[in-house]
């Protein structure tokens, strides 16, 4: 083979993989940097962003592409802002909240101004929104992500979502197919295992994929989910059954599809390397995203359409989808650099907590609102490990600033014991009444949503009799096995429902300008 023919071979192999791109490892770290600046010069489709702020994803964008021979295209998983997975850009209020609002215009508005604030960053394909809908209640890892429970509710809010986010031509993706919301496990960590009829998914789960599809959505990704009524050998994501046949020539798809994240354990430990690659390259999949090792990847993608013709050719087509994307998003035939433009975002701030207001739900009575800001209270915070320390510390400070009562706050987890209870009571006995938030939202890896039986016991143990307010800060499944009322049902944890609780608490209106 000349040399010609071969680096066009490894082009077009680069062209399907989208990796990982840590941006704060990027930017400290010279043997990593390295790594990725040989990955876009041998190639590479583009990255997905973890990490860091707005400001250094932008500088990393940037440089990447200006190396770049073929644009780059930068993803994100940013399903409820940029937030979702840097340290800044605006919080939107979480899938679950939008839906509980119900106004489509709205979480449209939502989705454009997301596909701004990615496209000021260098991000132009948006990993959202979740077309999942949340059918099992001990989901851990949907729960809040999705806009509701029923096909009806979601589909309403997924074409919403795509059509603000495709209109700023940013790519929009339609996951995680055929639907994850009927598991009670974290494909994160294990493979769950669908168990329904055909006839079932395609009269529920697959409703608001069909819808996403009819809008012409630019993208879809495909679960490490086992559909036993589809495929019993193979995850969908590594199945011919499920992308050929179901999604390509049932639904009639025929843009990207992607599979989820290649690094998670449901398939990284069942397959070696080469095995899981192979399997996502013959099932049909356009882009292999997140291998554990891309510059393994390549080679191992090159070697495999350099010995059949049958894949290559199913490569250069997926290249062609590829390619086209990019000039969907500007980015062919020339990169464009978007400069941040600061009042805009500070409208989106504005938007997220109208929309923050209007999905907040409460069964406290008018009487008992808003809280008596002449009494001394306690408030705590009920977390389920320390990743909800940030948003459990935003709550005490907004609180603070919200009131002028005397208050004692606390932190506390289902492993308190009781002798720390108990000093808990004493120290607080001058409190009239308590304020409890609870953090619970699935999390990757986390495996679980549940609350330990315990928090009954600490709540009633420290409230000792008294008036108490329960919010909840994220999924309210569990609500009911709370043995009591008063509560206010936030469904996200996002910087706007904190704020749009407080000011449920507090009595507090938005002015009419606002």
């Amino acid at each position: 083979m000349k040399k010609t023919e071969h680096w066009e071979v490894l082009k077009l192999a680069a062209q399907c993989i989208i990796p990982r791109l840590d941006i704060e490892k990027f930017h400290q770290e010279n043997e990593y940097k390295d790594e990725m600046i040989k990955l876009t010069e041998s190639g590479i489709g583009g990255f997905c962003i973890f990490g860091g702020n707005c400001d250094l994803v932008e500088k990393a964008t940037s440089y990447l592409q200006s190396l770049a021979e073929i644009p780059l295209i930068f993803a994100a998983d940013f399903e409820n802002g940029l937030s979702m997975r840097l340290d800044d850009g605006t919080a939107f209020p979480h899938a679950m909240a939008l839906g509980i609002a119900d106004d489509a215009k709205l979480t449209e508005e939502i989705a454009t101004a997301i596909a701004k604030e990615a496209k000021d960053i260098g991000v132009h394909w948006n990993l959202a929104p979740v077309c999942d809908i949340n059918s099992n209640p001990r989901n851990p890892i949907i729960n809040i992500r999705s806009f509701g429970q029923t096909s009806e509710i979601v589909s309403k809010h997924i074409l919403a979502y795509i059509k603000g986010t495709q209109a700023e031509n940013v790519a929009a993706t339609a996951k995680h197919f055929p639907g994850h919301g009927n598991t009670t496990i974290d494909s994160h960590i294990e493979l769950p295992i669908i168990d329904c009829s055909l006839s079932e998914l395609f009269e529920n789960e697959i409703i608001p994929f069909r819808a996403a599809i009819e809008s012409n959505v630019k993208s879809i990704m495909v679960g490490h989910l086992l559909v036993k009524s589809i495929d019993e050998s193979k995850p969908a994501s590594l199945s011919e059954k499920v992308i050929k046949l179901h999604i390509r020539e049932k639904l009639g798809f025929d843009g990207l599809v992607l599979t989820d994240a290649l690094d998670m354990k449901s398939v990284s430990q069942k397959y070696s390397p080469s095995e899981l690659l192979l399997l996502a390259l013959s099932a049909g999949n356009d882009i292999l995203l997140m291998p554990e090792n891309p510059i393994d990847a390549i080679s191992i993608v090159e070697q495999a359409i350099e010995k059949s013709e049958e894949l290559r050719e199913q490569v250069i087509s997926s290249v062609r989808k590829i390619l086209s994307l990019k000039r969907f998003c500007g980015l062919i035939p020339s990169f464009a650099k978007n400069e941040t433009k600061l009042n805009t975002w500070m409208k989106h701030t504005n938007l997220a907590l109208r929309v923050a207001i209007k999905s907040i739900k409460s069964d406290i009575a008018e009487s008992d609102l808003p809280i008596d800001s002449s009494k001394q209270y306690a408030a705590f915070s009920i977390i389920q490990n320390d990743y909800d320390m940030q948003a459990a510390s935003r709550f005490f400070t907004m609180l603070a600033q919200a009131t002028e009562n005397d208050c004692d706050y606390g932190y506390l987890d289902t492993n308190i014991s009781d002798e720390d209870t108990q000093k808990l009571v004493e120290n607080i006995e001058n409190a009239e009444f308590l304020i409890f938030a609870i953090f619970s939202k699935g999390r990757a890896y986390q495996g679980s949503i549940e609350i330990s039986d315990k928090i009954n016991n600490i709540i009633e143990k420290i409230s000792n009799g008294r008036k108490k307010y329960v919010i909840i800060f994220g999924y309210p499944h569990f609500a009911k096995e709370l043995e009591c009322g008063n509560i206010i049902y936030c469904y996200s944890d996002s910087f706007p429902s904190i704020a749009a609780a407080i000011m449920k608490l507090t009595g507090r209106e938005l002015p009419e300008n606002y």
